[in-house]
């Protein structure tokens, strides 16, 4: 059909494109035999995903480019209409077991020809809409080709083959009838569990359940001044059973915590280490100051920071400057997950001996890495035993069901405890099983007895591994489609790595893999299934945010196994990292569509024979080497995402062939050493997603204005870039920062970007002229109705105040301020910010009268007081009775601080940074919710004082003291 058309004819035909289509359509209904084994319903449930979005891109055809389609609409929308029963068809045959090994290898081959049919649909719109001449030849082509009856009639030949399916699957198969019980309910589960804190998390549970001894008998060891010594504890047992979780409840004793230890760090190491970071994490954590760097580095380069000095020293500068800092100290460093005494002997020789009492715990699978490290006394080995079939039974209980009893009905309990027989006492199957049934509303005894059925454990062997595969393996079997390929892209990250969540969430949406349904928007729907996968505690979460909601993640690196394992079987994408090459890849699996490049050799890995053609997205996490494998990206046409978060030695970054990915949604180069963005940058027609944050880029290019799909624009808070006029046209912009504002025009242009959920904006020059105040007062009125986030950022304008106490309609949406500079008084609009969550001020230099503003601020949630944001010469910054209804963080610094019985009361965590050695704090005894103090000074005496006073406190709060050397000063 299109012969006549020679660009699009290499890569293109109708043929190709409508007989992906029918062989997608037609395969599912060839089925003559039971389905049931794990990788056939993983198979199905990717085609299913698969082939909702090719559906969702024929309605966007059929919507914008209905001329090309003209007379044959009816019979698109037939086609588009049948997709709903062949994924109901996909789901009940998905629930099925004892799959042969025919269909198993179809259902593996469907999943690739779904994904071919999706290339074949963006290769089609690339060549359609990439530029606008070639779209006029393009439709010249369509006109020489017999106008347009022949796609009328592929499209009516594509509709009688749908019809004969249908007709056979009536004939033949009653599939859907037989297994419509045991169909997977979408969405039902959601809104149950939308909360994250509503499910316990793994570190508390364990730390509830059969952990106490064991805890209470190493913190003994730690403790011990009978032993002065350098002394390495080592934790072992296998995978999963709680290792990390019992040494990070000694790690976080109160009494370690309290400063018994003048340094300590937790290093998590895993398989795929590298030495050199292992060595730098120790540094960031024990607080070497950058003096002691320079000297052992030899670089007194004042332009160079502390982590650009860290990238330039080796391995032995970097041991060294350990060594040199620990010295004489009483230090606690935790080796979380050691795999080989390599690792080991490497960074042990770090550690420094002495007679001060140090100690090195160490966790470990391996008892030689055990034996090992512990070689001086065996005595400090400490085997990780499995829970007892009670303390098992009582942690499941705790997981399944609801506080305050974890009442387990009679009719469950002996199908309960013969589940848990199967799981050995290891608590993450415990805990996955538990989520597995706690994720389901109604406990009933049939699924109860059903998943014990298929729990197929090898019980006789001691292969601990393969039962949590296959527990894990299970949970993963269990989720709904729209969820499995979410998890399975947590595999692209590595071992210990901490995922943020909305990193996380917007790659998700930038690779298509979630979609909004019935309204919903795709952030949420993300959100959605985010908050799933923790509920379900297939990921752990790591840090929470101010409202408590999780902020990032990690994998569990068993339950990673088992995603990797998965995804390489179906091709869903390629881990390359030291101990793995694409030349161990399988011949049906040379088309790789999902690439993650996790350290190693930079040549040789990406053989001749591996198709990177039909990459969708590339992945780096590899710090300080350089990105290998993409060496023109003409070849990969159909890339939807490029993260290369941390990846600083980018300095390849092809911009002459970056124009060509017109697919393009994502794109990451936060934390690189980019100095700048190619013009080709504009040429992204489909760019949502930008970050440059912690690059060196302080203007971007003029071509930005056309990427008239940029949702995202993120920039460091430290260090604000210019823009080019016409930043305007950018109408679908939500997030925008760092901007640098300089004159009345810029300012402006960013008021006519009226969907702006977040913006950051830094106000150059000495003065802020009569014109700026007025522009910057017309701005926040224009933005009043969508604006969440405001970030005026450091400025010495002495007319900043003016400009935003005469704002006409304020943003009194915002749950977010934050303000870098002078007001003296806040702007009399802050008293409505009814929705405000967080404010942070800095140099500020208000009164005491504006802490009574915020004292009333119904939803304040975490407040930050930084330097100057009060001028109260040596008096106190008092807070008094009443007021600060919700405030649950604080944090003060360089004031001296005082609080009266009753204020605050919902206060949980204090964070105090104090300056010189005139510092007091006083009333902490009147802070009784309070659960954790954070300090961070210079000055000993000091922490001390802060430590006496928190041991003191009716609630016993932990105090997490952090020794400063130095000051930083802003």
């Amino acid at each position: 059909m299109f012969d006549q058309c020679s660009k699009v004819k290499q890569d293109l035909s109708s043929q190709q494109l409508y007989l992906s289509f029918i062989v997608l359509i037609s395969l599912p209904y060839r089925c003559r035999t039971e389905i049931g084994s794990m990788e056939t319903t993983i198979a199905m449930k990717l085609v299913d995903f698969s082939f909702q979005s090719i559906v969702g891109k024929l309605r966007k055809m059929l919507e914008e480019e209905a001329a090309l389609l003209a007379g044959v609409e009816d019979d698109v929308r037939y086609i588009v209409a049948e997709h709903k029963s062949i994924i109901s068809f996909l789901t009940a045959i998905s629930t099925r077991h004892n799959l042969d090994a025919e269909l198993k290898n179809w259902a593996q081959e469907l999943s690739e020809v779904a994904y071919d049919a999706e290339d074949s649909i963006d290769e089609f719109d690339c060549h359609l809409r990439s530029t606008q001449s070639f779209f006029k030849h393009f439709l010249r082509s369509i006109k020489l080709l017999k106008d347009r009856r022949n796609i009328a009639s592929e499209i009516k030949k594509l509709k009688v083959q749908v019809e004969d399916i249908k007709k056979r699957h009536d004939r033949y198969f009653h599939l859907n009838e037989a297994t419509s019980s045991g169909t997977v309910t979408g969405l039902d589960m959601t809104d149950r569990y939308s909360d994250p804190r509503i499910i316990g998390h793994f570190v508390e549970e364990a730390q509830l359940v059969g952990i106490n001894q064991s805890r209470d008998k190493i913190l003994g060891w730690v403790m011990d001044e009978n032993c002065p010594e350098l002394t390495a504890i080592s934790l072992v047992g296998f995978g999963g059973l709680g290792k990390t979780t019992l040494a990070k409840t000694v790690y976080d004793d109160p009494v370690i915590v309290g400063g018994y230890f003048q340094s300590r760090a937790w290093i998590a190491v895993s398989q795929n280490y590298d030495i050199k970071e292992l060595l730098k994490k120790i540094i960031r954590q024990i607080s070497v100051n950058e003096e002691q760097i320079r000297d052992v580095s030899g670089c007194r380069d004042a332009r160079l920071n502390t982590e650009q000095l860290l990238n330039m020293m080796d391995e032995s500068q970097l041991v060294q400057t350990i060594r040199d800092h620990l010295h004489g100290k009483r230090y606690l460093i935790a080796f979380d997950d050691v795999w080989s005494t390599v690792a080991w002997e490497s960074l042990s020789i770090a550690l420094p001996q002495g007679e001060e009492g140090s100690r090195v715990i160490v966790t470990s699978r391996s008892e030689e890495v055990a034996n090992y490290s512990c070689s001086r006394n065996r005595q400090f080995i400490f085997k990780v035993s499995p829970l007892s079939p009670e303390l098992s039974w009582e942690l499941f209980r705790r997981k399944v069901f609801e506080a305050p009893d974890y009442s387990c009905p009679p009719e469950l309990e002996n199908v309960g405890r013969e589940i848990l027989q199967k799981c050995n006492g290891l608590p993450l199957a415990i805990v996955t099983i538990g989520g597995l049934l706690a994720s389901k509303p109604d406990k009933k005894l049939e699924e109860w007895k059903d998943l014990r059925d298929h729990l197929r454990l090898e019980i006789q062997t001691n292969d601990m591994l393969s039962k949590i595969n296959q527990i894990l393996g299970l949970s993963y079997n269990e989720l709904p489609y729209y969820l499995k390929p979410c998890f399975l892209f947590l595999g692209t990250f590595p071992e210990d790595y901490e995922i943020r969540r909305k990193r996380l969430m917007r790659r998700w949406i930038a690779e298509g893999i979630v979609h909004g349904v019935d309204g919903l928007p795709d952030e949420k729907m993300a959100e959605r299934c985010f908050n799933q996968l923790v509920n379900r505690s297939l990921v752990q979460p790591a840090e929470f945010d101010d409202n408590g909601i999780v902020r990032s993640c990690r994998v569990h690196d068993m339950m990673l196994d088992v995603i990797i394992s998965i995804s390489r079987k179906e091709n869903f994408a390629v881990v390359l990292n030291k101990h793995s090459m694409l030349t161990t890849i399988q011949p049906r699996h040379q088309r790789i569509r999902r690439l993650s490049w996790q350290g190693g050799s930079s040549t040789g890995l990406v053989p001749n024979t591996a198709d990177l053609c039909h990459l969708r997205s590339f992945t780096a996490t590899a710090f300080g080497e350089d990105v290998p494998p993409l060496k023109d990206y003409r070849k990969h046409r159909l890339l939807r995402a490029i993260d290369l978060e941390g990846c600083w030695a980018i300095d390849h970054f092809h911009r002459k062939s970056f124009s060509k990915l017109f697919l393009l949604k994502y794109l990451s180069l936060r934390n690189t050493e980019l100095f700048e963005l190619p013009d080709s940058i504009g040429d992204l027609q489909n760019l949502e997603f930008l970050d440059i944050r912690g690059t060196y880029i302080q203007k971007l290019p003029n071509t930005i204005v056309k990427l008239q799909k940029l949702v995202y624009l993120l920039g460091s808070s430290d260090r604000e870039f210019n823009f080019p006029k016409g930043i305007r046209k950018l109408k679908r912009l939500t997030t925008f920062g760092m901007a640098r504002a300089d004159n009345v025009h810029s300012l402006h242009e960013i008021g006519q970007l009226v969907h702006l959920h977040k913006l950051g904006i830094y106000f150059g020059g000495s003065d802020l002229s009569l014109r700026m105040v007025e522009e910057i007062s017309a701005l926040l009125s224009k933005l009043n109705g969508s604006l969440r986030s405001l970030n005026i950022f450091r400025t010495p304008n002495i007319n900043l105040k003016k400009a935003l106490d005469e704002v006409a309609s304020p943003p009194l949406l915002l749950c977010k301020f934050q303000i870098d500079g002078r007001l003296y008084e806040l702007p009399p609009w802050v008293a409505s910010l009814k929705h405000i969550v967080k404010i942070s001020l800095y140099l500020t230099r208000l009164q005491l009268e504006g802490l009574q503003v915020l004292r009333n601020l119904p939803a304040l949630v975490y407040l930050k007081l930084g330097y100057e944001s009060f001028v109260i010469n040596d008096e106190d910054l008092v807070f008094y009775r009443g007021g600060f209804a919700q405030l649950k963080f604080l944090e003060i610094e360089r004031h001296n601080v005082s609080f009266e019985e009753g204020a605050v009361r919902s206060l949980e965590v204090l964070k105090i940074r104090p300056f010189g050695t005139r510092f007091s704090v006083k009333g902490i005894e009147n802070l009784h919710g309070l659960s954790e103090v954070h300090i961070r000074t210079n000055n000993e005496d000091i922490i001390e004082m802060v430590k006496n006073i928190a041991a003191n406190h009716s609630n016993r709060p932990k105090c997490f003291a952090k020794l400063h050397e130095y000051e930083y000063h802003l």
